[in-house]
């Protein structure tokens, strides 16, 4: 079975940019502007010989209400709770904020392992953002570019080994496989309300 990976953070720190680089394809939309990813999104992906489930989450706002923002939080905490690995970007151009502090007080809640993974770390400009990770508590921080690709060879080798630690064991089953079904329409017709009620669980915000 693939490993089940949730690629988490605050808003705007590359987490869709890495989650299509490892599902080799641009499936989630990258933009500048907050708030564009609002659902967890699922998709196949892979890293060397690693088999990978992806879920993308939204940027965690800290919002506890009965707003978007914290409908958006309710889903990245249900990655969280789903995941077998949770890989936690930070900015390491901008450095740590207080909302990455609270992201961290709220990840160790949960039993999940957690990478901490500082993004945007190419060339020299991320060496003090990634010094400053250290603070968040989750050990030496892992220097990245999803936008580049560096620092793949150091994320497998630490994937690797939670692999082999959750002891999964890959399955080949083609009758096993679920029938895929595409639901389509003009906005507002009422397809992520459809989603949800198929799969018993809000998956989509509506």
């Amino acid at each position: 079975m693939p490993l089940k990976l949730a690629i988490v953070g605050r808003p705007n720190v590359g987490k869709s940019t890495l989650f299509n680089r490892l599902a080799g394809k641009k499936l989630a939309i990258v933009d500048d502007r907050p708030g564009v990813t609002r659902d967890r999104r699922f998709a196949s992906g892979s890293l060397g010989d690693l088999d990978l489930t992806l879920i993308d989450t939204a940027g965690f706002e800290d919002v506890d209400d009965d707003s978007l923002e914290a409908r958006m939080r309710a889903q990245t905490e249900l990655a969280i709770q789903e995941a077998d690995v949770v890989l936690f970007l930070v900015d390491a151009r901008e450095g740590i904020t207080p909302g990455d502090e609270i992201f961290a007080g709220i990840l160790r809640r949960y039993q999940r392992p957690v990478i901490l993974a500082a993004n945007k770390a190419e060339g020299r400009a991320g060496d003090t953002g990634i010094a400053e990770a250290w603070s968040l508590g989750f050990g030496e921080p892992l220097a990245i570019s999803g936008e580049h690709g560096e620092g793949m060879a150091d994320l497998y080798a630490l994937l690797a080994g939670y692999d082999a630690e959750i002891g999964f064991q890959e399955e080949d089953d083609s009758s096993d496989k679920p029938i895929l079904i595409a639901i389509v329409g003009r906005p507002n017709a009422g397809k992520s309300t459809l989603v949800n009620r198929l799969i018993g669980e809000d998956r989509m915000l509506t």
